[in-house]
């Protein structure tokens, strides 16, 4: 599969960047869902319940027109996507640190929500470059190529250190001539 993103991304990057596109907004719908169900009451202060609220609304609202307007108006709208999307992410990102504050001081463990601030910065990165042809286009390429290589090797590296099985002629006949031999000892009986 790593191979095959990566050539998908050589052959085709604008559709890539589309896609691309089109499923970090079905991971914003449910990372909304998310925080709206579990993060939003996470501390009683009611600061950062409606921080936390406007965070999950803003993700899904963000979420659903990333996954509905390059659906609707292909071309036209990708770019301005990619680019609503980072500043999301942007925006995101100070919410996170936000609610990283708030969690910490009621004792509640904060390591993922580091790593979320911390791919919500390079992801937002990313998307304000994609939509260059230059800048987004090399990006696109260079990750495909790395992710191509990966894959190949992956899949060589995995051939190579297959275990190997010794598969019987035929376990079926060698129960079927047990079975007979117990019916023949148990007749002869």
């Amino acid at each position: 599969m790593i191979a095959v993103v990566g050539l998908f991304m050589l052959l085709s990057p604008d559709s890539f960047i589309k896609f691309a596109v089109v499923i970090l907004g079905v991971a914003l719908i449910f990372d909304g869902i998310f925080i709206l169900v579990a993060v939003r009451n996470l501390v009683t202060d009611k600061h950062y319940a409606f921080v936390m609220a406007v965070h999950g609304w803003l993700s899904i609202a963000v979420g659903a027109v990333a996954v509905c307007i390059p659906l609707v108006l292909a071309d036209i709208f990708w770019g301005i996507m990619a680019y609503t999307i980072a500043v999301y992410l942007l925006v995101a990102a100070a919410m996170e640190i936000y609610a990283i504050n708030m969690l910490s001081r009621n004792g509640i463990s904060t390591k993922k929500s580091i790593f979320e601030v911390i791919i919500c910065l390079v992801l937002s990165i990313i998307l304000f470059m994609l939509p260059s042809q230059t800048i987004g286009h090399a990006a696109v390429y260079v990750c495909g190529v790395i992710l191509l290589i990966s894959g190949v090797s992956f899949a060589l590296v995995q051939w190579k250190l297959k275990p190997i099985i010794i598969q019987p002629d035929s376990v079926i006949d060698d129960i079927e001539d047990v079975i007979a031999d117990e019916a023949e000892s148990g007749a002869a009986e």
